[in-house]
C-alpha cells in the first residue's frame, strides 16, 4: 500500500484578525502581519466609512503623508494607537474585541468591519 500525505486542515485561528482595545489601540495579529506584509510597514493612515461602518487602514512608509500614524511592533504583532479616531466617529468598546481583517485591493486598504461596535450616544463633533 502506498503512503498518503496527511495535510492538517487550516485552523480557524490563522485567519487575519485585529484586536480593538478600549484605549484606541488597533493590533494586527501574526496572521495579518504575514498575510498583508505589515512587517516592513512603518506608518498607517486611518479611514472610516460611516455608511458601511468599516475602518480602512492604508499602509504607508511615508511619515509626511497627511494623517499618518506610526506603527509599533511587538514580537509578531503590529499596532497603532489613535483614541482620537474612535472619539471622532463615536466608536466605543468596553472590552477588547477581535475582528477579521480583509484587504480591499481597489482602495489598497485593510478593512475592519465594526458594525457590532457600539456608537457613543450624544453629540457628535462638528466637521471642520
Amino acid at each position: 500500500m502506498a503512503f498518503e500525505r496527511f495535510v492538517p486542515p487550516q485552523a480557524a485561528g490563522t485567519r487575519p484578525r485585529a484586536t480593538i482595545r478600549p484605549s484606541g489601540l488597533i493590533s494586527f495579529d501574526a496572521a495579518s502581519v504575514a498575510a498583508f506584509g505589515l512587517d516592513s510597514a512603518k506608518y498607517a493612515v486611518l479611514f472610516f466609512d460611516k455608511t458601511r461602518k468599516i475602518i480602512g487602514v492604508r499602509i504607508s512608509n511615508k511619515s509626511a503623508e497627511e494623517g499618518s500614524l506610526q506603527l509599533s511592533r511587538r514580537r509578531r504583532s503590529v499596532s497603532l494607537k489613535s483614541p482620537q479616531f474612535f472619539h471622532q466617529y463615536g466608536l466605543t468598546v468596553d472590552e477588547s474585541q477581535r475582528m477579521e481583517v480583509t484587504r480591499d485591493n481597489g482602495d489598497d486598504m485593510l478593512l475592519i468591519n465594526v458594525k457590532d461596535v457600539k456608537r457613543r450616544r450624544g453629540r457628535r463633533p462638528k466637521k471642520a
